[in-house]
């Protein structure tokens, strides 16, 4: 599960194997999560229902999309003044 993007499926499925007592190296070869990871995930979503991860996950995608998308509008905007300036 490192460098890619969880889905909420695989939150929960890799919580509720770790409550159940799979051992790390269990977790390890099935979802390639790391103790240290299981432990972030488990601080980050521990009460959290389906519906409302799914929720939290999406809200956080659309972040991400709008962080990106003013970043490039805000260079944009800097390349037009840049070019405005010459030209007078």
């Amino acid at each position: 599960m490192k460098n890619r993007q969880n889905t909420e499926d695989q939150i929960l499925n890799v919580l509720k194997d770790y409550e159940s007592g799979k051992s790390g190296s269990e977790l390890f070869a099935k979802y390639g999560v790391s103790g240290t990871n299981i432990f972030e995930l488990k601080k980050k979503y521990k009460d959290l229902g389906t519906d409302i991860l799914k929720e939290f996950i999406d809200l956080h995608d659309e972040n991400y999309r709008l962080k990106t998308m003013y970043a490039d509008l805000s260079l944009q905007y800097r390349k037009l003044k840049d070019v405005l300036k010459e030209d007078f």
